[in-house]
């Protein structure tokens, strides 16, 4: 068995060299280290590069087409996929090739996904309520068996066979940066694959650092929910009754200037917003 590393990339200088070196910094190493650059306009080629990627020019820019590019080229019999600002613990190809040598049944897995140290108080914010709140990552493993936003995998940390990417034809390009990893689970699910959850490849993810990135990333995020409801959800459409309610109830929090409810506030709002224009965009009702 044999394990390849895909890592899609768009101006990730800050972090891709640190990226990689704590992969070849593994107890296992892959067969190969793939970098699919979205024609970044910083030194991130240059870096990946350097420290021992083989770059691919990814054009269509996505971080769907992205790993497509790197499905594409890669050679192992399992893909496992991080992102550019990520760092990995040192067993988690060890980990990844465990996990599917001790059930030969799996297709694909999910890995934990731990929040790198803070270097701002915008992201402590967002990591604890993106890692803690919104997705799951537990102690036990489990086998994912009905599609549900909380114990998908997403491409911080997950595993496919290239059999089964193969067969679903990659990821969906149509998402571009919203929700493809969430799609692809979801079709696997579909398609009959035996996806399993293990806590043991570890890897530790960067999140936005200041209010604006932040903010995009939140609209970003309720694009990527519409798409989902789109593809998923009940032809009729679909109305987020709580969201709206939480988002009222951090306005009044917001006013008494405590700490960190305006950034809960502007995260609500923009999510929000992020729904309503891409229904608009995309025909499909996601209030």
């Amino acid at each position: 068995m044999t394990i390849s590393v895909v890592i899609p990339t768009y101006n990730e200088e800050k972090g891709i060299a640190k990226c990689i070196e704590s992969i070849l910094a593994n107890t296992e190493l892959p067969c190969e280290i793939i970098v699919a650059d979205g024609m970044s306009c910083d030194r991130t080629k240059e870096l990946a590069t350097a420290t021992g990627a083989t770059v691919y020019d990814n054009p269509n820019r996505t971080a769907a087409s992205g790993r497509n590019v790197g499905i594409m080229h890669a050679k192992g019999d399992i893909i496992a996929f991080t992102d550019g600002d990520n760092y990995v613990h040192p067993e988690w190809i060890a980990s990844i090739r465990a996990a599917f040598e001790s059930d030969g049944n799996i297709d694909a897995i999910g890995g934990k996904v731990v929040g790198a140290p803070p270097e701002t108080e915008v992201e402590k914010f967002w990591s604890e309520l993106w890692l803690k709140n919104i997705m799951v990552f537990p102690d036990e493993e489990f086998y994912v068996k009905e599609r549900n936003l909380r114990t998908s995998f997403i491409t911080a940390n997950c595993a496919y066979k290239k059999e089964l990417l193969t067969k679903l034809s990659g990821f969906d390009e149509w998402f571009g940066n919203n929700a493809e990893d969430v799609d692809l689970m979801w079709r696997a699910l579909d398609s009959g694959a035996t996806l399993k959850y293990t806590p043991k490849p570890i890897v530790y993810a960067h999140s936005p650092t200041k209010r604006k990135q932040m903010l995009k990333k939140s609209y970003r995020d309720g694009v990527s929910s519409t798409k989902l409801q789109k593809r998923y959800g009940p032809k009729k459409g679909s109305f987020d009754g709580r969201l709206h309610k939480m988002f009222w109830k951090s306005i009044g929090p917001t006013l008494l200037f405590r700490k960190n409810a305006h950034l809960l506030t502007g995260e609500l709002f923009y999510h929000i917003m992020g729904k309503w224009i891409s229904s608009i965009k995309f025909g499909y009702r996601n209030l």
